[in-house]
């Protein structure tokens, strides 16, 4: 994308692929040349500005280009903290409890896209802003969860 370039590996589940209508245009380009800048230097991202922008449409176009996964979980005023690592499901009429895109993202090394971030209580921010700051989170059942530069750091 412009002047930045990157290897473009095969993916596991192609369904989790974006597919988006997208018309290039030269600011989008530079935006999206930004955000592969970010990307490569494992850095998080937050995209802001007003409703309707093309925010979602301009990460869904790097990720297909990129061929990259994509879990997606929407944020909104009655988000729990619970709700972050569990989603219910309903599954031959019975609701069950499965893990959620955050959970799905950090097991399958995929990128997770938080949409609405800003209408999330107070406490989910909290528990969200400390994993992209800590790397590292611990869920209800047990499981931890390390970003891989905490991992290697205890490795060696």
């Amino acid at each position: 994308i412009g002047h930045v370039s990157v290897l473009v590996s095969r993916p596991q589940h192609g369904a989790l692929i974006p597919q988006t209508l997208f018309f290039d245009i030269p600011q989008h380009k530079l935006v999206m040349q930004d955000l592969l800048r970010d990307m490569i230097a494992s850095e998080h991202m937050l995209l802001m500005g007003n409703q309707g922008v093309g925010k979602n449409k301009l990460t869904d176009r790097l990720l297909m280009l990129l061929h990259r996964e994509r879990e997606y979980i929407q944020l909104h005023r009655d988000t729990t903290v619970g709700s972050l690592t569990l989603a219910p499901t309903l599954r031959d009429g019975i609701v069950v409890f499965e893990d959620s895109p955050l959970v799905k993202a950090m097991m399958h090394g995929r990128v997770l896209v938080v949409d609405e971030f800003d209408k999330a209580p107070t406490e989910v921010v909290v528990v969200l802003k400390a994993l992209l700051q800590d790397g590292e989170i611990l869920l209800a059942d047990g499981r931890r969860f390390l970003s891989r530069s905490l991992f290697m750091e205890a490795e060696a």
